[in-house]
């Protein structure tokens, strides 16, 4: 206790302080979490984890990548789930480091790329989805790669509306794929939707432009992030490093070429021991002011890096929450309580140990985070992946999270018990082609308040996150009291333009249970 008058009233204001620190935002709703089907989420060893509607039903699927067991695919029945990864063809048994969804022959399903380490003595697949069935076409494609595979990602880089493939490895150059499409492909049979994926596999080409591009950083790579953080219509992308290399942020000249201004930008953490190193990123508009800031979980203490609008990053985090050393392996972002304003997931990791404590970092405004995790998150908590999700379409974010321990660890799927009146405060937009078929990931969304004018919030389609996965879920807003119509604003990024659809005068409570569907140029 403090021995002076002096000394009581500092420690008193330090008090209130922290208090006040712990005070939800305006808006904000209690935060709670309820299992879902305990006994079929059970089974330990899972890494990477992902949602996507594989099946095209309206709504969302869970793909968990596995280290002991084989992999699961659960299909959503209406809010059940039901694992079908066998009879579609994912249930692999290799120990499954990654995993990334995109519709690379924009035929309107989503295909996964695996990945799995250099020790499980296979090179990646690459499963194309047939009408819900899955075959593996990545050796007629030229992209079954033997390493330590982490961060995929499906990003059109060089803007001519096809998916290209990034493939992140631990223990050899990064790669890069260009998406050459069909023979006899052009434009407009692309954007006329004919399905150019019918037939033999191997029709279809990707060409290794790694040493083209400079994307072949020949460090350790663990985390990928793509999103056009200078705002000149193409994507750059920042890539996190481990064992004490540098991070890279390799920016797209638009030219098919790309260059590291990570030291230039001050974000490429010089001179650090072989004991730290980044490990994953997450991208979002924390603060609400229209750009896209990064944080990078890590293996020393996290960072926040702030984007300041003009090609620029300022380290606004703070060193007595978001910054300290929680040996970190994934992080992602989701507005939980629906304030208005995105949250914050971070897990932690140390060998051999089940449950190590991970971090609900919710975001009061004004870079003012606490933490927040309940319990019951804590049982089994998520050593790897995280992915948030609505999957019961009530309007809130339930969270599908996986740890990989052999005895202790589950992958378990929790559901928000926002109050209703509170979830149905949301509205989920989805970025797709012009054909109005295919997730385009790299685009932004921009929620506007249509009375007010406020920006409500800024949120990317992913394009790799979590841990070493990548998803096609919608862009998710949690939307303050009060807020009655919004104006959508949806970028797509593509050869050096942003263009922006509009939708005006949008009232989220007409879309309870789906999803606002925005297509390029329409």
């Amino acid at each position: 206790m403090p021995r002076s008058a002096d000394g009581l009233r500092g420690f008193l204001f330090l008090l209130l302080c922290a208090m006040a620190c712990e005070t939800p935002a305006p808006g904000a709703a209690p935060v709670a979490f309820d299992r879902v089907q305990p006994e079929l989420f059970e089974t330990p060893g899972a890494q990477t984890n992902s949602w996507v509607d594989f099946d095209g039903d309206g709504d969302l699927d869970l793909f968990v990548g596995m280290r002991y067991t084989p992999n699961r695919l659960y299909r959503n029945d209406g809010g059940h789930f039901v694992d079908v990864a066998a009879e579609v063809g994912l249930a692999d048994l290799e120990d499954t480091r990654a995993g990334a969804w995109g519709d690379y022959d924009g035929d309107g399903d989503p295909d996964l790329y695996v990945g799995y380490p250099a020790t499980a003595g296979v090179p990646n697949r690459l499963y194309r989805n047939d009408a819900g069935s899955f075959v593996d076409v990545a050796s007629g494609l030229g992209v079954d790669l033997v390493g330590t595979t982490r961060q995929p990602s499906w990003i059109d880089y060089d803007g001519d509306g096809d998916l290209d493939l990034f493939v992140a490895l631990r223990d050899q150059p990064n790669r890069m794929f260009r998406n050459d499409g069909a023979p006899g492909e052009n434009r407009a049979s692309r954007d006329s939707g004919s399905d150019l994926a019918a037939g033999d596999a191997s029709a279809w080409t990707f060409t290794d432009v790694t040493a083209e591009s400079g994307l072949g950083d020949p460090r350790r790579t663990v985390g990928v992030a793509w999103f056009d953080y200078d705002r000149d219509g193409d994507l750059d992308v920042h890539v996190s490093n481990q064992n004490g290399d540098e991070d890279a942020f390799y920016r797209n000249e638009g030219d098919g070429t790309f260059v590291d201004v990570a030291p230039a930008l001050g974000m490429n953490h010089p001179d650090r021991g072989v004991e730290y190193g980044s490990v994953a990123a997450a991208v979002t508009d924390h603060d609400n002011d229209g750009d896209l800031d990064l944080f990078v979980a890590t293996y020393g203490p996290d960072i926040l890096w702030s984007n300041n609008g003009d090609g620029t990053f300022t380290d606004v985090t703070n060193p007595a929450t978001l910054g300290v050393d929680y040996h970190s392996t994934s992080a992602v972002w989701g507005d939980v309580d629906h304030n208005g304003l995105p949250d914050l997931v971070v897990t932690s990791y140390l060998s051999g140990i089940a449950a190590v404590e991970d971090h609900l970092f919710m975001n009061a405004g004004g870079e003012r985070f606490h933490n927040a995790l309940p319990a019951n998150l804590l049982e089994h908590g998520p050593s790897h992946g995280v992915a948030w999700a609505d999957f019961d379409r009530d309007g809130d974010l339930d969270l599908s999270i996986a740890n990989n321990d052999e005895a202790g660890g589950t992958h378990h799927l929790y559901r928000n018990l926002l109050d209703p009146g509170a979830a149905a405060r949301s509205l989920q937009v989805a970025a797709v082609d012009a054909t109005g078929r295919s997730v385009v990931p790299g685009a932004e969304i921009r929620l506007v308040d249509h009375d007010t004018g406020a920006l409500l919030g800024t949120r990317l389609i992913d394009t790799g996150g979590g841990y070493c996965s990548q998803g096609t879920a919608p862009a998710h807003f949690g939307l303050p009291p009060g807020v009655g119509r919004v104006d959508v604003r949806v970028t797509f990024i593509a050869g050096g333009e942003r263009s922006t659809v509009v939708r005006e005068g949008v009232v989220p409570a007409d879309y309870d249970g789906r999803w606002l569907t925005v297509p390029r140029g329409g």
